[in-house]
């Protein structure tokens, strides 16, 4: 027995009328009480102690302990730049020396709970300085700047608690409202410039990291014969949820996209328009269209001493012009696939990767093991591609229908007119008018009936009026129809026409994906739930991931490059939180 243990036992045994009961050894769990309540992306680790005393002393009651509990939202280096330099940003440490819980920093960034707990909101305005700003923007949390909380709480009974993110500022409790399932109503944690640290092979990228939490707890009383002692296998619980992580491109493919997709669509309405007029293709469609309908209609009434002719058609068609308005907001419309994989904006020419859907589970990256490494692998890169692909084709296919819409909901109004001569002498004249109505009513042969009017210049030929009349009457419609499917609806027409040279300009922003995406798995390291003293697999361990002995760290994210000889250039942890090491005070 040590001479410090022995004193204990002299004092407690010379208390005068102290009773001391010895129980039998009996073996439980202590269980940390914390509030928690979406269970689904927690990390327990419990273990088991012996107790063989039940009084003031034991494992809840006593004070014997030193300890010490941390929580810092935001740790590392980004573009040379350590964060630890920052002023404010260094979290809050609880340290408890056995008789009294100090905070570091001692001053007024801490606010105190109560005697064993400290907060420290984050300040978010620094972190906006000229400084890091290039490289790391953070965006102001839910409830308005400082609500992203930095929690630490040491107590002399062996218990120590750190939290950090969206944090209950009493309690530590990372409850943060669906964090963990991805639903949380909030901005970025963090947007990570990759461009401003590698701006060659990351050109345009930037990472997204939402809003996140952590929260590590850990009792490491012991009762050994009835004394409080550390234990070597304390009940340890860590936490953590993260809303969702994007990787956000800059494409140029999907900027020419949308610039050739907008002047696409707005020359439609000039080109519909001119097919108008008295020289357009649907006039100069029709005027033909006619001349064949009543050529053989003159040629049976026409003999040998009354040789009947069919002049030349004049068509003058009024096109009214098409409003494409709602079309071009369409093309500046963000898209989204069902599953919220993929997004592109044609506004910023930006294609979003969620990787949290990606590569996640049903929780995202949620409840995911110690120290899971984020691996974008050819068989998640073609899934993506082939995402990519279905995306842009329904919006293609929505495109064309709206323009498709829109062009057969223009209206076509035209007057057409010839004569019939015998011989050189015109002896009736021909004059049809159609519309207005929609050139969808025309396709479709639901316009109302043309006016026909034939008249004799000479003398009376009933036969005559009476065949022109009644085949204009029956055959108009469909002339006009013809000419529509040829100039503005049919496989070489207008709107096809304009389908295939926009599905020219869709093909590059799909080549383009997928060599942007392997750029980035082969240079940035993505791991979840970082525990330093937990299994490290995939490579060596970066050198900022670790942990004295006894302490129980958990870091929500990290987010470096591959190459470790870069760390000064990106190193950074996202809601870390630690408790412990812990010892007996002498």
């Amino acid at each position: 027995m040590s001479s410090s243990h022995a004193k204990r036992v002299r004092r407690w045994l010379g208390q005068p009328r102290r009773l001391l009961v010895v129980a039998s050894v009996a073996v439980f769990a202590v269980v940390i009480s914390t509030t928690i309540t979406h269970a689904a992306w927690t990390d327990n680790e419990w273990a088991h102690g012996a107790v063989g005393v039940s009084n003031p002393g034991d494992c809840t009651t006593n004070t014997m302990f030193m300890n010490q509990a941390w929580g810092r939202q935001l740790t590392g280096t980004v573009a040379n730049i350590a964060l630890d330099s920052l002023v404010g940003v260094n979290g809050v440490k609880a340290a408890n020396d056995g008789t009294t819980t100090v905070p570091t920093p001692n001053d007024n960034t801490v606010t105190k709970v109560d005697a064993t707990t400290y907060i420290a909101k984050l300040p978010v305005g620094i972190l906006n300085s000229t400084i890091i700003a290039p490289a790391l923007g953070l965006g102001l949390p839910v409830g308005g700047i400082g609500a992203y909380t930095q929690w630490s709480q040491a107590q002399p009974n062996g218990k120590a608690h750190g939290a950090s993110g969206l944090v209950s500022d009493q309690s530590g409790a990372v409850d943060v409202a669906g964090t963990a399932n991805g639903k949380v109503e909030g901005p970025d944690a963090a947007v990570i410039n990759l461009e401003k640290l590698v701006p060659a092979a990351l050109a345009g990228l930037s990472l997204n990291v939402g809003a996140v939490a952590s929260s590590a707890e850990v009792d490491a009383c012991q009762m050994v014969n009835g004394w409080p002692q550390v234990s070597a296998a304390p009940n340890v619980t860590r936490e953590y949820g993260i809303a969702g992580v994007d990787l956000t491109a800059t494409v140029p493919a999907v900027g020419a996209l949308s610039t050739g997709a907008a002047n696409l669509v707005g020359a439609v309405p000039g080109t519909l328009t001119a097919l108008g007029g008295t020289t357009g293709d649907v006039s100069t469609g029709i005027s033909g269209g006619l001349f064949t309908l009543l050529s053989p209609v003159v040629k049976l009434l026409s003999t040998a001493l009354s040789p009947l002719s069919l002049g030349s058609f004049s068509t003058e068609a009024i096109i009214e012009k098409l409003d494409v308005s709602g079309i071009q907001a369409l093309l500046k419309k963000p898209i989204a696939d069902s599953e919220g994989v993929l997004a592109v904006d044609f506004s910023l020419g930006t294609v979003r990767i969620d990787i949290s859907s990606l590569v996640g589970g049903e929780y995202g990256l949620n409840n995911l093991n110690a120290n899971h490494e984020v691996i974008l692998d050819d068989a998640i890169v073609n899934t993506l591609i082939s995402k990519l692909t279905a995306l842009l084709d329904e919006w293609k296919g929505k495109v064309m229908d709206a323009l498709l819409l829109a062009v057969r909901s223009v209206k076509l109004h035209f007057t057409s007119k010839s004569t019939v001569k015998l011989l050189v002498v015109p002896i009736a004249s021909i004059d049809v008018e159609a519309g207005p109505a929609t050139l969808g009513q025309f396709l479709d042969g639901t316009a109302p009936v043309p006016k026909v009017s034939v008249k004799l210049l000479g003398a009376l030929d009933a036969p005559l009026v009476n065949n022109l009349t009644t085949a204009l009457l029956g055959g108009t419609l469909g002339v006009v129809g013809n000419v529509l499917k040829a100039t503005v609806f049919g496989a070489n027409a207008l709107v096809p026409a304009l389908g295939v040279s926009l599905a020219a300009l869709v093909t590059p922003v799909v080549t383009a994906v997928s060599p942007i995406v392997r750029t980035f798995r082969s240079l940035v390291s993505i791991r979840i739930n970082v525990q330093p003293d937990k299994p490290w697999s995939g490579g060596a361990k970066p050198s900022d991931v670790t942990a004295p002995a006894g302490e129980y760290k958990v870091s929500a994210i990290r987010v470096g490059l591959v190459d470790f000889n870069s760390a000064s250039l990106l190193s950074l942890s996202l809601a870390n939180s630690s408790a412990g090491p812990a010892a007996v005070h002498p």
